[in-house]
């Protein structure tokens, strides 16, 4: 009998910001609305199931169809650990998936930097997180 493998290429093909921000997910997600003109809303929390327990973390997206671009905050932090436990500095996790160019990532960093309730925010290198799996949902 042979044997077949499945073998299943994820898809890391989005910007990812780490925002510092030591408010509530509900006031970012308020101010990325107002600033950004975007409209995002919270839906259920992202569960992550792990051998010993699961962990919950704040999820709030929007998807702008007519731009083709999905926009998900996620929050990084739970009472149980890290969504990307290599980055802990990081409060939450904004995601720019579709049809966007680097130069519009680069400006949204820019004025995301500018808010007064936003600590710090950098662009992060998807492909070096070791937990980047915990991203793909």
């Amino acid at each position: 009998m042979t044997k077949l493998v499945l073998e299943i290429e994820e898809d890391y093909d989005f910007h990812l910001i780490g925002i510092v921000a030591h408010v509530k997910d509900y006031r970012l997600s308020w101010e990325l609305n107002r600033n950004l003109n975007l409209d995002l809303f919270k839906d259920q929390d992202l569960e992550i199931k792990m051998k010993e327990n699961s962990k919950s973390f704040s999820f709030h997206l929007y998807v702008d169809e007519e731009n083709s671009i999905e926009y998900y905050l996620l929050g990084n932090r739970s009472e149980s650990g890290y969504l990307i436990p290599e980055e802990s500095k990081c409060d939450y996790l904004f995601i720019l998936k579709g049809n966007i160019a680097d130069e519009s990532v680069e400006d949204i960093i820019k004025q995301l930097n500018s808010f007064k309730l936003i600590l710090a925010c950098y662009s992060l290198d998807v492909e070096n997180l070791k937990s980047k799996k915990n991203l793909i949902f």
